[in-house]
């Protein structure tokens, strides 16, 4: 089976999405799976960084940047907690990691312009994030009984 851009080269594997043979010069590999170049413009290479920076500012959004989304929603519900919160940074850096390597199937990776999209609006997310835990907590407190002294 030859190159479906080079009919002279011998293919060496076939692309995930088209699946098209593509030689040596064409694979791009993305995760560690095998993609013919203009397939490979819309994947990105997963980020164990990013995860853990997303999952470091808001509980969840480092799985849901996994693709993991009943996780995140459970982080994120969660989070306001100090060992979900930490329990999510770890998992988001460790899955990330095994997705980027290959040794992880998923379906539900973001495509690039979602990955943009999460990076530009972590700060808005964070901040949402942040006030949504305090409100919460001031209800909470309200309900209880307790009161914050303010000088």
């Amino acid at each position: 089976m030859n190159c479906y851009l080079h009919p002279h080269t011998p293919a060496v594997a076939c692309c995930t999405d088209c699946s098209q043979p593509v030689c040596e010069v064409c694979l791009v590999r993305v995760n560690g799976k095998p993609y013919c170049e203009h397939c490979a413009v819309d994947r990105h290479q997963q980020s164990p960084f990013w995860a853990g920076v997303f999952s470091f500012f808001v509980p969840g959004l480092g799985q849901f940047y996994n693709g993991d989304w009943a996780k995140g929603i459970a982080l994120l519900l969660t989070g306001w907690l100090i060992l979900p919160w930490l329990y999510g940074i770890v998992d988001a850096v460790i899955v990330a990691g095994a997705i980027a390597q290959g040794e992880r199937e998923t379906t539900t990776v973001p495509p690039g312009y979602l990955v943009l999209a999460l990076k530009i609006g972590m700060l808005g997310f964070s901040c949402l994030y942040l006030t949504l835990a305090w409100t919460v907590l001031g209800f909470v407190l309200t309900a209880l009984g307790v009161s914050v002294a303010q000088p």
